[in-house]
């Protein structure tokens, strides 16, 4: 158990919940996307920020069963917050954090405040800057605490560098050869392969992305399929796949496997995510999602989802299941 004293913010800081911030910031099109409400310095690199949670969310809402609070949205306050905290610690508002590596810990349900609504919350937010070039950052490490009243519910650390737009697209051209699609060059148009909705935890097919789900000797797979409709996922044109719908394909491909005779995976919570890149991830080339079911035990589950494309693992989520409280 942490001592009290670690669950508060560094110091005490006036942060408004009135309205959110330049959706620019968090590099969001539709103000409705944008959960941070306030940044403030505090010099020393470090950064207070507020974000409310949504009251209703098409998307971090609909899970069957329902969830206190969706752990996938928490990630996405903390990306938002991680742009928000660059941009105020000099970076420039054409430049996007490209992630490498991240590690998201949410404590389980029952170690948040349930004494009213969770609504608000604060996060402790610095960037240090590992690479500078003439001046301008080239890389660093985001580090977050995040707390809903005085507790600590969630830490956040990620490694990336920064690109510029031009950077980006000179990047994406050189490692294909050609100029990749976006989004909003693709039309959606519903799989035929895609998974039931229930069977991933969802209720909503549009927030389904996972398609030929198979369970198979001990290991589990499928292909990404890419919602192209849903707002949240896409709220704005992208040239690859992105680390959320990643994520989200992790986490529905382990969800699948909750009620598998066998295995004892009902009952217990994600409160671990951890992402590693090693490259882009094409939106014109099938993507699929491997895991190996695990073993029945009492302990944690530690499950790495392999992201696959051309026959080469791109990228590795790792999703941890824990029963009972754990504290972040």
């Amino acid at each position: 158990m942490k001592d009290p004293a670690e669950w508060r913010l560094d110091e005490d800081v006036a942060l408004s919940f009135d309205r959110t911030i330049d959706r620019r910031r968090v590099h969001r099109s539709a103000v409705s996307e944008v959960f941070i409400t306030d940044v403030r310095a505090l010099g020393d690199g470090r950064v207070a920020l507020a974000a409310q949670l949504p009251a209703y969310h098409a998307y971090y809402n609909d899970h069957e069963p329902a969830m206190t609070v969706d752990p996938l949205l928490i990630m996405e306050i903390c990306r938002q917050a991680g742009s928000a905290t660059a941009h105020e610690l000099g970076v420039d508002a054409n430049v996007v954090a490209i992630p490498e590596d991240w590690h998201l810990h949410v404590a389980e349900p029952a170690a948040w405040p349930s004494d009213e609504p969770i609504t608000d919350l604060r996060i402790a937010g610095e960037f240090p800057f590992t690479r500078v070039r003439r001046g301008r950052p080239r890389a660093g490490i985001c580090k977050q605490r995040v707390f809903a009243g005085d507790r600590q519910v969630a830490t956040l650390q990620a490694k990336g560098r920064f690109l510029d737009h031009a950077e980006q697209e000179m990047l994406r051209t050189a490692q294909r050869g050609t100029p990749p699609p976006w989004t909003s060059d693709l039309v959606y148009r519903p799989d035929p392969g895609l998974a039931q909705p229930h069977i991933v935890g969802r209720r909503d097919p549009l927030n389904v992305v996972l398609a030929d789900l198979a369970h198979d000797a001990g290991e589990m797979s499928a292909r990404v399929a890419l919602p192209l409709a849903n707002r949240a996922l896409f709220d704005h044109p992208y040239d690859h796949v992105t680390m959320s719908v990643l994520t989200e394909a992790a986490r529905q491909l382990i969800t699948s496997a909750m009620d598998t005779p066998g295995h004892a995976l009902r009952g217990r919570h994600l409160t671990r995510l951890a992402g590693r890149f090693t490259q882009f991830v094409e939106l014109d080339a099938p993507v699929s999602v491997r895991a190996a079911l695990p073993a029945s035990g009492t302990g944690a589950y530690e499950i790495p989802v392999a992201i696959e494309q051309g026959g080469e693992r791109v990228a590795e989520i790792g999703v941890t299941l824990t029963r009972g409280v754990e504290e972040s």
